[in-house]
C-alpha cells in the first residue's frame, strides 16, 4: 500500500516538470567540478605531441561522473597530471579511458566490472556474440596506456609532490622570518613561533632511538631442545644395548622420543 501511494506521488510530482526539467533535477552531482577547457588540458600537454582533442572528447571528459559515477575533480586532477604521457600510441581519448579504467579496477574489485564500464558499447557487441568480457579485459590491461597510468598511480605521494613540499617549505620558513602574504604584510610572533618549530620538524636529523633486542630461543624453548637430546643420547645407548644382546633391527627401531604435553579433549 505504501509503495503504490508513494509510487502514485511521485508520478503527480513529476507530471507538474517538463522532461527536460526532470533530467536536471535528478541528474547526478558533480564534485569538485572544474569543467576543463581546451586551453587549459592542452597547457599540460607535450607541445610535440601532435595529439588532437575533438569537442567530443573535452565532453566525455567533462561528464566522467556522469557516466562512470567517479569524482569529476578527482578525475580532472588525474588527466591533466598524466597528460605528458600523451603523445605516440597514447592519446588523449586512450589515456582519458586508461585513468577510468585503472581506477574503476581498483574500486570494483575486478578488471572485467571495470572495463564493463568503461566500453559499455563494446561489452553490449561482445556479449552479443556469446563472449565474454574477461579476455578482453585481460588484454586492455596490457596495453601501453594502461600500463604507464598503472605506474604513476603506484609512484608515493611523497614523490610525485616533492616540489610542492619544498614550497611548503619555503612558506614556514618565511612565516618565521615574519613576512607575511603580501609584500608589506608582517606576521605575528605567535606564527613565527609556530612556522619556525613546523620548519625545524620538517629538516631536523632522524632522532637516534635506543632500544633492547633480544635474540635466541626463549628459556622454554631450550628446556625443551635439552630434553629432546637427554633423550636421544638415551636411545643411542638402548639401541647398543639391544643390538648387542643379539635384538633385531625392527624391535631396535621402535624405540622413539617422548615429550610431555597435555592432551585436551574437544567439548
Amino acid at each position: 500500500m505504501g509503495s503504490k501511494l508513494e509510487g502514485r506521488l511521485t508520478t503527480e510530482i513529476q507530471g507538474e516538470f517538463t522532461q527536460e526539467e526532470l533530467a536536471s533535477k535528478w541528474a547526478p552531482r558533480n564534485t569538485n567540478k572544474q569543467l576543463l577547457t581546451r586551453d587549459r588540458l592542452e597547457s599540460f600537454m607535450p607541445k610535440n605531441s601532435g595529439a588532437k582533442l575533438t569537442d567530443e572528447i573535452l565532453e566525455k571528459i567533462n561528464r566522467v561522473e556522469m557516466d562512470t559515477g567517479m569524482d569529476q575533480g578527482l578525475f580532472e586532477e588525474q588527466i591533466c597530471s598524466y597528460a605528458h604521457l600523451i603523445g605516440p600510441g597514447i592519446s588523449v581519448e586512450k589515456l582519458m579511458n586508461a585513468i577510468k579504467y585503472v581506477t574503476l579496477r581498483e574500486v570494483m574489485g575486478g578488471s572485467a566490472k571495470a572495463y564493463r564500464v568503461v566500453f559499455p558499447e563494446k561489452t553490449v557487441e561482445i556479449e552479443a556474440r556469446g563472449a565474454t568480457v574477461d579476455n578482453f579485459a585481460s588484454m586492455y590491461s596490457n596495453t601501453k596506456a594502461v600500463i604507464e597510468v598503472q605506474k604513476l598511480v603506484m609512484i608515493g605521494v611523497h614523490i610525485s609532490h616533492a616540489p610542492l613540499r619544498n614550497q611548503l617549505l619555503k612558506k614556514m620558513v618565511d612565516l618565521s622570518n615574519g613576512i607575511g602574504a603580501k609584500p608589506d604584510d608582517h606576521v605575528s610572533p605567535t606564527v613565527q613561533l609556530n612556522a619556525t618549530i613546523a620548519a625545524y620538524d620538517a629538516v631536523k636529523m632522524p632522532e637516534d632511538n635506543t632500544m633492547e633486542l633480544k635474540i635466541g630461543m626463549s628459556d622454554a624453548s631450550m628446556e625443551m631442545q635439552q630434553t629432546v637430546a637427554d633423550q636421544l643420547a638415551e636411545n643411542a645407548k638402548l639401541m647398543r644395548l639391544q643390538f648387542q644382546q643379539g635384538k633385531s633391527l625392527d624391535s631396535v627401531q621402535r624405540l622413539g622420543v617422548v615429550v610431555q604435553a597435555e592432551v585436551t579433549e574437544d567439548e
